[in-house]
């Protein structure tokens, strides 16, 4: 006889038990899942009052250095903070039907591209995109 057909029986035994014992695994957290959905709503204000404090204190910094880097982290901190705000927004006037996981998409990527380009810009940039203004 060849290993072949033990091996696929083996293997098919343990992606079905692997599916039946998946009911078991959710019920074990299903308590803290469901305290996560009673304090769903206080915890949404939360992230949106901080998203907004560190907006502000992102300001005042851009204020006192005018570094390019601190404005791109202030409007990341921007779009943070109107992603949240339309999402609170969405719970009281459209529950779950207006912010959909694509638009949500949208302002995390806008959120990321901002912070990957503070975190490799150079002053050095300027100067390329001003020789680029001259040429064109």
């Amino acid at each position: 006889m060849k290993p072949w057909p033990a091996f696929s029986v083996f293997f098919l035994l343990i992606g079905l038990g692997g599916v039946f014992a998946q009911g078991q695994a959710w019920d074990a957290i299903r308590p803290v899942s469901d305290f996560a959905v009673s304090i769903a709503l206080p915890v949404d204000f939360l992230v949106f009052f901080l998203a907004l404090a560190i907006f502000i204190i992102s300001l005042f910094a851009y204020s006192k250095s005018k570094s390019r880097r601190i404005l791109l982290v202030s409007l990341a901190f921007f779009l943070f903070t109107v992603k949240w705000l339309v999402k609170i927004l969405d719970i009281f006037y459209s529950p779950g039907r207006f912010l959909s996981d694509s638009s949500e998409n949208l302002f995390e990527l806008g959120i990321m591209v901002s912070l990957l380009v503070a975190l490799f810009y150079r002053k050095s940039w300027k100067k390329v995109f001003a020789n680029e203004e001259r040429s064109g």
